[in-house]
């Protein structure tokens, strides 16, 4: 098998790295039940197209659990502070365990009250808001998720700004639907994640016009100006017309920071905030949602070849895919924690070259993303 540093990414079979990184999770401190959430939201990422949620975190999250950011052992603390209300203090925990945690508590007191609302707080990274909007619509509610970052993660600059104030703070909605899987819309309040810039800096590719400026305030299109020193910023979405993109960005800090009682430029803040928010349907809901969905779908298209979707129908179609693709810099890092932890890495199959034209531009790796 070449060695890391000769291909472009690796391809490896979904359960095969699921398997690596349970193992490196848990030697790292993480009991089994923690490893297997973490991994499978993580390998669900990758497999929907969203690299910049998969497994290039995994050597993010040792790193951190290396440092105390985060506590691979913490469960958190549900408290009921009103009716259908809860408080819950995620301890430093794996976000995406906390963040299950939070869904699996609303479910039910969603369906007593018809509304129910969990104000997670320190959280570690919660990975693909998504996965948590999508839970509440795979148990027949009406999802909403928000997560906030740390001042350390303060990317974006607001609209007419040149200095990153606020992170990429996504939302996430999700619905059921009759007899369809659920609609799911997951997207960044930035023109892009903070991910997914750092995908296009290790496959050495520009990013898009209008989704950064570098530390002067001039327009950028080197991903590298947003890890500069000083760095850059991402801009609000929207671009030219990010005030849009700013007031969604500001809500989901009013949703995650102010409803913990926490001040925006803290800089002792750690973690993550996520706010979940969670509607009982009425009765005839989900045929009423595909009768929605039909609805869209028949628009005529701009261009033949290219149907109108539905949110999420991309990432339906993409988690078809037999093999997750990790790209050379994600192997290194878990390939050196591999041997230093004593395990052996499984034969990968390498990519030595663009998979297609398309793949590689900016367009494609952010296509589909939050």
């Amino acid at each position: 098998m070449p060695e890391p540093s000769q291909a472009r990414a690796w391809h490896l079979a979904p359960e095969t790295i699921c398997a690596v990184g349970q193992a490196l999770l848990a030697k790292a401190g993480a009991p089994p039940d923690h490893a297997r959430i973490v991994m499978e939201h993580l390998i669900v990422a990758n497999a929907m197209g969203l690299d910049s949620h998969g497994i290039m975190r995994l050597p993010q999250y040792l790193a951190e659990i290396e440092t105390g950011l985060i506590d691979p052992r913490a469960e958190p603390v549900i408290i009921d502070t009103a009716p259908a209300c809860l408080a819950v203090e995620g301890r430093r925990g794996f976000g995406q365990v906390v963040g299950m945690r939070m869904v699996e508590a609303l479910i039910p007191l969603a369906r007593l009250s018809g509304i129910a609302l969990a104000k997670g707080h320190q959280l570690g990274h919660t990975g693909r808001v998504g996965a948590y909007a999508q839970a509440f619509a795979e148990a027949g509610l009406i999802g909403l998720a928000v997560c906030n970052g740390a001042p350390s993660g303060h990317w974006v600059a607001p609209f007419g700004g040149r200095e990153g104030r606020i992170s990429t703070n996504p939302i996430a909605v999700a619905w059921p639907v009759e007899g369809e899987p659920a609609v799911v819309a997951d997207f960044s309040t930035a023109m892009a994640p903070e991910g997914v810039i750092r995908v296009l800096r290790e496959r050495g590719l520009e990013a898009p016009e209008s989704y950064l400026r570098d530390p002067e305030g001039r327009p950028s299109r080197d991903p590298k100006v947003l890890y500069a020193s000083p760095r850059g910023a991402l801009q609000a979405l929207g671009g030219p017309l990010g005030y849009r993109g700013t007031a969604l960005a500001l809500f989901v800090e009013v949703l995650t920071t102010l409803l913990n009682g926490e001040a925006v430029d803290d800089r002792r803040r750690t973690g993550t905030d996520m706010t979940l928010l969670a509607i009982a349907p009425p009765a005839g809901f989900q045929s009423l949602a595909r009768g929605l969905s039909e609805h869209i779908r028949a628009t005529p298209p701009l261009e033949a070849s290219r149907p109108v979707l539905m949110p999420g129908d991309r990432e339906i179609a993409a988690a078809a895919r037999k093999t997750i693709r990790i790209d050379q810099q994600s192997w290194i890092a878990i390939t050196k924690a591999a041997r230093s932890a004593g395990l052996a890495m499984p034969d990968a199959v390498p990519e030595p070259s663009p998979r297609s034209p398309e793949a590689e531009t900016s367009e494609g790796v952010n296509r589909g993303l939050e």
